[in-house]
């Protein structure tokens, strides 16, 4: 109609049996690729695919259709289409959106687009971390098939990066002065991309931040990870500056964004980077001297991301403790608190507990040991700001669709998607053209 966006897509029917592995979504744009003269009607068409047996339990098997109109249809891993063909595969010249998108990065200078090409490299953690570091995210920058990528990126800095930064901090302070819990414990961030990022800093003078953002962006990406990255690119001398700073055996902090996992639901204009984490094993953590991980959220919750119970659950049977921790634990001290304990009211650290002395009941909390500290002091009276009680975590298995899905090993090293998940189809036509597509599939292997 004049005056309106044409659709890409329409949706013809929506298939809600998993046991269905089909395109859902017409896509309305292939009868211009036919010559007029040749170019069923979408009756036609819905007749052939009919006669080809297209209806399936309610459901139309819209791929038959696909190859009688002269397309056939790709489905393939989401990283490994976009490295065969193109980052913004399906979706070429659709912008990317960037929040909270600033001029400069942290140290205030503008001529950061030099350092690109070299960010993986500026990020990695070197020396005996390396080998755990998933650069994927960062390689987009260098790689052929990422071409047009930088043109849409811009550092990024928001006001919940700023606080999670000073929660990672404060977190940090928990162990820089304890030389055994430090090198013992380690650290998984997992949060939305950005916050993960500043929080990585935070804690990046004590931890060495190893990330594990395995997938690329994508213009109409499920995972919005061009935000990861142009956090990364906010903070890159920041990283640079505390790598050089820290002790060469820090112990590491694991990086993730936990919108990998986001919902999906095979809508037609979305396209399903959606990745699993993967974390050493329990092994790899032991042979590191790590006797204990802190999951760190950005908020309270209950429990790990699904992905990674299964994980958590073998560290424990290993011998590796988990305890849970979230960053809106820690928070500025009032200026009544601040002023009691001898600080001054322009002191915007934050605390444990948004108390100075938190430190206290953390470690009484969590139950580390930790031998310099004088247990001397009461705990008993609570702190001016409620935490969590991720101190009497213990993993526990519990059915997820990631549940005992690993080959050859634990760790996510191996680890087994759930059908369709973090998978595309797309529509190829047969002169060699690609179009986009129904980027969405349904979730079981059964036709696979």
């Amino acid at each position: 109609m004049e005056g309106q966006t044409q659709k890409s897509f329409h949706r013809l029917v929506f298939i809600t049996r998993d046991e269905l592995l089909a395109a859902r979504w017409w896509h309305e744009g292939m009868e211009a690729s036919v010559a007029a003269s040749l170019a069923p009607s979408r009756r036609t068409a819905l007749k052939v695919l009919l006669a080809m047996g297209g209806v399936v339990g309610g459901g139309l098997l819209l791929r038959a259709g696909c190859k009688a109109l002269g397309e056939h249809e790709i489905t393939a891993d989401a990283l490994e289409l976009q490295r065969k063909e193109g980052w913004a595969v399906g979706a070429a010249g659709k912008p990317l959106v960037i929040p909270h998108a600033v001029a400069v990065d942290s140290q205030g200078a503008s001529n950061w687009a030099l350092a690109l090409p070299q960010l993986a490299e500026d990020l990695s953690p070197g020396g005996r971390l390396e080998p755990f570091y998933l650069p994927t995210l960062f390689e987009i920058l260098k790689n052929p098939r990422g071409a047009g990528f930088s043109a849409s990126l811009l550092p990024m800095h928001s006001a919940s990066m700023e606080s999670a930064e000073m929660a990672g901090r404060a977190l940090a302070a928990l162990f820089a002065n304890d030389e055994q819990d430090q090198k013992g414990t380690a650290l998984i961030l997992d949060m939305p991309g950005p916050e993960a990022v500043a929080a990585a800093v935070g804690v990046s003078r004590v931890f060495a931040p190893v990330f594990l953002f395995d997938n690329w962006p994508h213009p109409l990406g499920v995972v919005p990870s061009h935000e990861s990255l142009a956090a990364a690119l906010y903070h890159r001398p920041d990283l640079l500056s505390a790598r050089e700073a820290r002790p060469p055996d820090a112990a590491p902090a694991f990086v993730l964004d936990n919108r990998r996992l986001s919902p999906y639901r095979d809508e037609s204009d979305r396209f399903d980077n959606r990745y699993l984490a993967r974390v050493p094993s329990a092994e790899a953590l032991s042979g590191l001297g790590i006797r204990r991980i802190l999951y760190v959220t950005e908020v309270a919750q209950p429990h790990e991301e699904d992905d990674l119970n299964d994980d958590f659950v073998a560290l424990g049977q290993k011998g590796i403790q988990v305890k849970l921790i979230a960053l809106s634990d820690f928070a500025p001290a009032s200026a009544g608190v601040l002023t009691d304990n001898g600080l001054p009211v322009s002191n915007h650290s934050y605390y444990y507990g948004g108390h100075p002395h938190g430190y206290l009941w953390f470690w009484s909390s969590y139950g580390y040991s930790h031998g310099s500290l004088a247990r001397s002091r009461t705990t008993s009276t609570p702190l001016p700001r409620p935490v969590s009680t991720g101190g009497n975590f213990q993993p526990a298995a519990r059915p997820t669709m990631f549940s005992s899905r690993s080959l050859g090993g634990l760790g996510g090293v191996g680890k087994q998607k759930p059908s369709g998940f973090g998978r595309v189809s797309y529509r190829a036509g047969s002169d060699g053209s690609f179009r986009s597509g129904s980027f969405g599939r349904s979730r079981s292997g059964g036709f696979g």
